[in-house]
């Protein structure tokens, strides 16, 4: 008699389980985060549900200092579920996450015990198990970028909706995470590249529909945003108002001073200067006696102020680069966010990251040592890799900030434990491969 599941099958519905009853394990024990608001995102929903738009907190002034779709998604928790309704949001996005994460590992030609790896380390990484029960950004967008790159390696979906479909799910990401257009960018360069080496290797056209359906699902989802501040700031902001802080969080004089220029892994913590706080009233309390009063004089200023820093401080700015790439790439969280973490613990985190970590280089070194089929086939994933890696070596970091990469971790660390090749029959015709390959990269263009 035929089972009614696959041995692949039964062991992803063990990991969807297992994944479920973690993160529900997580909210309930940690509950009393479940109203913790460190990035304003509840005040941001409770503006909505209020009546008084996408606003500054407690007030009615427009803002666009964070990005609107996560407020926009748990304002119907300000009329039922409060609290309990945002972590199981966070519980649902790391379920649909290890979805798709096996969805990925199939379309990369992974094996399924490849697969379930890449969905066991998803599911259960450490960080973001850690936030589940606050409501940030970090589940849904490792859940996003965990669709994308479903999506983007997706040989078999090259209808107009399709496409469509891609460039919405795209809009939406970067409406959650504007470092996603980083991505973005680098994703359209790969798909250039692999175009390039299909027409060297025939006389293949290119393809614009999907160029065109994709970016179609883009505009009509970002589109609606960057009228909306056109309208409220006189100017169409793509990002948000944020970018300007985070730059010169990571590249000011105090932190120079306080941090890059003391031993490594020193904090920002006030032992070694006035501390982050100190710096941060100050700046407010320099822009409030220039006159800078809109959120996006305030941005610019602070851009500048980052951008002047630099050019006045090039050594300090390159050894901040390089602290910001080991945060980003840390092994464990720094203090504040180590504080309570009993130190048996910290050691077993950092313990299974420097495990993974090397897991990761393995699969790296296969794929490169697999061809260019393999490199146009895992593009997206090496583009995620590098985009937020790049992104963060100038903004603020620390390891919080590689939760949406996390897909890409769980997936090149299965490629270090795969068994079977990574790529497709070796008996194809190479050319025949690109081409093909190049023809898949269009069609789930974002």
């Amino acid at each position: 008699m035929r089972p009614l599941l696959s041995r692949s099958s039964f062991w992803l519905i063990a990991c969807l389980i297992l994944c479920f009853i973690v993160r529900v394990g997580v909210v309930v024990l940690r509950s009393s985060e479940l109203s913790d608001d460190p990035d304003s995102y509840i005040q941001l929903a409770e503006g909505l549900a209020a009546g008084r738009g996408f606003s500054t907190p407690g007030t009615e002034q427009s803002t666009a200092f964070r990005p609107p779709f996560y407020p926009v998604l748990i304002t119907p928790f300000e009329y039922f579920g409060g609290g309990w309704g945002r972590g199981l949001l966070n519980v649902f996005c790391a379920v649909g996450g290890v979805y798709c994460i096996w969805r990925a590992s199939q379309n990369l030609n992974l094996n399924p015990f490849s697969g379930i790896i890449a969905c066991l380390i998803f599911g259960l990484d450490p960080l973001l198990v850690r936030y589940t029960s606050l409501s940030m950004t970090e589940s849904i967008t490792a859940f996003l970028a965990a669709g994308l790159i479903a999506r983007l390696t997706n040989r078999n979906a090259a209808s107009p909706a399709a496409n469509s479909l891609t460039g919405l799910l795209f809009g939406v990401t970067v409406l959650t995470r504007p470092t996603f257009w980083a991505f973005g960018g680098l994703i359209a360069l790969w798909m250039i590249t692999t175009e390039a080496k299909a027409r060297l290797a025939n006389s293949h056209s290119r393809e614009m529909r999907p160029l065109l359906f994709g970016g179609l699902g883009i505009l009509l989802i970002v589109s609606p945003w960057v009228l909306r501040n056109w309208g409220a700031f006189g100017r169409p902001v793509l990002m948000t108002t944020h970018g300007g802080y985070t730059v010169l969080l990571g590249n000011n004089d105090a932190f120079y001073d306080e941090v890059v220029n003391q031993p490594l892994g020193t904090v920002w913590d006030g032992q070694h200067g006035p501390g982050q706080a100190v710096w941060a009233h100050s700046v407010n309390q320099e822009m409030d006696r220039l006159g800078l009063r809109s959120e996006i004089e305030r941005d610019r200023w602070m851009s500048l102020k980052a951008q002047e820093t630099i050019r006045r401080r090039p050594t300090e700015f390159i050894k901040s680069c390089g602290i910001r790439f080991l945060r980003f790439w840390n092994l464990g969280p720094m203090a504040p966010a180590a504080e309570g973490i009993p130190s048996a613990l910290m050691r077993t985190i950092q313990i299974y990251y420097a495990m993974l970590w090397t897991l990761m280089a393995i699969g790296i070194v296969r794929l490169l040592r697999s061809g260019s089929q393999a490199w146009i086939a895992w593009g997206p994933v090496f583009c995620l890799v590098i985009a937020f890696t790049c992104v963060h070596l100038i903004y603020w970091s620390n390891a919080r900030m590689r939760a949406p990469v996390v897909p890409a971790i769980a997936l090149l660390a299965a490629a270090g434990v795969a068994n079977s090749k990574l790529l497709r029959s070796s008996k194809t015709d190479r050319s025949q491969i690109d081409s093909d390959s190049c023809k898949s990269s269009h069609s789930q263009l974002i």
